[in-house]
């Protein structure tokens, strides 16, 4: 998912709304999702959110950061940080998931080369969303790989 970037180091750069707050990640998602879960439409106001999985090594966050976490479906904690500013989700950690950031595709700079690769937590879809792309769906999280 290659952008096309100034910097040839980094694979993903984007930024909140206003701008106050960037990220840049060097290393290529290593899963990209459309999230169905309803703590993602509540913080997006939308019916799901699309995420990229990114390996969290060389992340870079720059800004100032509002941090909101809250219980995951594994019962561990799931941060998630937006502008301090404008409000903008960027970015999300979870506990369960060490060494992984999630990246808003909304919040990067270059997205048309974004391509989810399934649908998680489909038990929590919204009735009136359908899905046609054929992705993969899970009803939570998908199986571990392994």
């Amino acid at each position: 998912m290659q952008g096309d970037m100034n910097n040839s180091d980094t694979a993903l750069a984007g930024n909140c709304h206003c701008g106050a707050m960037s990220v840049t990640v060097p290393e290529e998602p290593v899963a990209t999702f459309f999230c169905h879960c309803q703590t993602c439409q509540k913080v997006s106001g939308s019916p799901f959110s699309v995420e990229l999985m990114c390996p969290d090594a060389g992340f870079e966050a720059k800004g100032d950061a509002a941090v909101y976490t809250v219980s995951g479906d594994s019962g561990s904690a799931v941060h998630r940080y937006s502008c301090a500013k404008c409000g903008s989700g960027v970015y999300l950690t979870c506990d369960s998931d060490p060494g992984y950031i999630f990246l808003k595709a909304g919040a990067l700079d270059e997205s048309v080369e974004v391509k989810p690769e399934m649908h998680i937590f489909t038990a929590h879809m919204q009735p009136w969303v359908k899905i046609d792309d054929g992705l993969p769906r899970f009803e939570g999280m998908p199986p571990a790989e392994g």
